[in-house]
């Protein structure tokens, strides 16, 4: 059959997906970019917060209609919202054929590949084949008062070592060339295997196996309170690993991170991590995320995130308002703040960052820097990439006039001209 898999949610859902598709492929279906191609449709659903879930039910409310109008034969709801709501998905979308729960690759090979089933990969449509996520763990045991995904994926599961150098060489001989490293918590990792398994030996395999490639590695969520300077030594002295840490801090006030059930002094202590890997390099890479609105957030509070934004001096910050989510303990804490409330925080801290971006930002212009080719117009003569400093769909992007054809996925050098708040621009030299 044609197959229509769509992915929401987080980058760890898009390994999911890809394995998946690795399922389908292997059991001789053929994956389409859209529905209107399809005989079939798979919906691996997020179920993180509100938004996310509503955002996974229109899409499968949108599939129903094409199933019981007959253009699809085939609807499957796979994923965190099975997880966490699967009862009410059975009883509100009857027409679905099969109902699966985050990785449970065998459900989905016993409903279309006949229970033919061999674990592996494959890329999804239109999705780039240089650019790939490694998911060294699932689950997570931090239990932050105001997360679901302990409830939904449950404890913290590592993969070991051996299985993650293999899955990069198979990336690799796809044509990665960046790799980057997801979990829930990226320094919780083998904690679950042993004392001698943890991220900085796992850093230390990925170098010794692939130092002779032209790629790099990019690390993605690690909880602030784990990150020593050890790790930032590692990672600044490292040849494929990029000088780019993301530190979800959520808070600076001791009081919310104590209530959000994380360390009251993970905000000084980040404070501390960035002016140290700033040290070692000026130009170090750092992102964050920020949570305005949590319950007991007072203008005091939130004064003193905005201090921490301005001390911090943050290359790129993700930002998001509090949602109470069914089932947290954060959900049933007293001082619960305004929506409105909330939403000028948002903005606020928007606007504050924006400032702090472009002085950051600023500080390349005129360098020269190597950037990895996301897309490339050859009339136009114009490139979109990324270099060191740009996660992947997350941040800005590198804009550059080019004289001569590039592909993409290469890389290839930038000197800046202009910078923006998010972006730069420049030309290949």
């Amino acid at each position: 059959m044609k197959v229509f898999l769509l992915s929401l949610g987080c980058s760890k859902n898009q390994v999911d997906s890809e394995m998946i598709a690795g399922v389908l492929k292997r059991g001789g279906h053929h994956l389409v970019s859209t529905s209107d191609e399809a005989d079939a449709a798979l919906v691996n659903t997020c179920g993180f917060i509100a938004p996310a879930v509503e955002e996974s039910v229109d899409a499968i409310l949108d599939l129903e209609i094409l199933k019981r109008s007959g253009k699809l034969k085939f609807l499957g709801i796979v994923g965190c919202l099975v997880n966490r709501y699967e009862k009410e998905l059975r009883e509100e979308i009857p027409s679905a054929d099969l109902f699966a729960r985050t990785g449970d690759i065998f459900a989905v090979a016993e409903a279309m590949s006949n229970g033919r089933f061999s674990p592996g990969r494959a890329q999804l449509p239109g999705m780039p084949s240089w650019t790939r996520y490694l998911k060294i763990s699932e689950g997570c045991n931090n239990r932050c008062s105001y997360c679901t995904i302990p409830s939904i994926r449950g404890p913290l599961a590592s993969a070991p070592p051996a299985d993650l150098y293999r899955e990069v060489e198979q990336l690799v001989s796809e044509g990665a060339r960046e790799i980057c490293l997801v979990a829930q918590d990226l320094t919780a990792y083998g904690l679950d295997l042993g004392t001698k398994v943890d991220l900085a030996g796992l850093i230390d395999g990925m170098e010794d196996r692939f130092r002779g490639e032209d790629l790099w590695f990019r690390l993605l969520y690690l909880h602030p309170g784990r990150v020593g300077r050890s790790l930032v030594e590692k990672v600044a002295s490292s040849r494929l690993f990029l000088n780019y840490l993301d530190l979800p801090v959520q808070h600076a006030d001791p009081d919310i991170l104590k209530a959000m059930n994380r360390g009251r002094s993970e905000g000084d202590k980040a404070l501390d991590l960035f002016a140290f890997a700033r040290s070692l390099d000026p130009g170090f890479a750092l992102r964050t995320t920020i949570m305005v609105g949590f319950p007991g957030e007072d203008d005091r509070r939130f004064q003193r995130l905005l201090e921490f934004l301005e001390s911090a001096r943050i290359d790129r910050v993700g930002v998001f308002p509090f949602s109470p989510e069914e089932g947290t303990a954060a959900a049933e804490m007293e001082d619960q703040v305004d929506e409105e409330i909330k939403r000028e925080r948002l903005e606020r801290i928007v606007s504050l960052q924006e400032g702090l971006s472009l002085q950051r930002q600023k500080l390349f212009e005129g360098k020269v820097i190597r950037v990895l080719v996301d897309e490339f117009d050859p009339e136009e003569g114009y490139i979109e990439g990324r270099s060191y400093r740009e996660a992947p769909e997350v941040d800005g992007v590198v804009e550059a006039s080019t004289h001569a054809p590039v592909s993409t996925g290469e890389f290839v050098m930038v000197r800046v001209l202009e910078a923006m708040e998010h972006d730069l621009v420049g030309e290949v030299v």
